[in-house]
């Protein structure tokens, strides 16, 4: 598995990339920068990002970082009406899985789901001994 590490610090926040070296999680925050009326809301990912690195997400107020599903330790970073649904894993690392609309009160299964398979792939590339690492600045693990 290859995570791309987003902002580093003693907590990294990284999200997986694909087989072609895309980052799902970059990607939709660049087309967000992209649209006048979300801008904000990705400028905000970003800034609670910033502050991760040296805090922990935990140290986040819960109207904007709380655990989404407590079966699965899926966590939401929340924005306005824009959730990123991560995981911790090793005592120090936010793993990003998608970002999402929301769309009712509670999160809904089904836009869980891929949070909770990565989370499960990350587990078991962890126990293998196969994940890696990509940095943000050089794009080389």
């Amino acid at each position: 598995m290859l995570l791309k590490i987003l902002r580093l610090g003693s907590w990294k926040v990284v999200a997986p990339v694909d087989g072609d070296g895309c980052c799902e999680v970059e990607d939709q925050l660049v087309e967000l920068l992209a649209d006048p009326k979300l801008k904000g809301y990705a400028v905000g990912f970003f800034a609670l990002w910033e502050r991760i690195p040296q805090f922990g997400p935990r140290q986040l107020p819960t109207a904007l970082y709380h655990c989404a599903d407590e079966a699965h330790d899926i966590y939401e970073f929340i924005k306005g009406p824009l959730r990123l649904l991560c995981f911790e894993a090793d005592g120090a690392l936010v793993v990003c899985s998608h970002l999402l609309r929301k769309q009712s009160q509670k999160i809904r299964k089904q836009d869980k789901a891929p949070a909770i398979a990565l989370r499960e792939a990350f587990l078991s590339a962890r126990v293998a001994n196969n994940v890696q690492w990509m940095k943000e600045e050089d794009g080389e693990s």
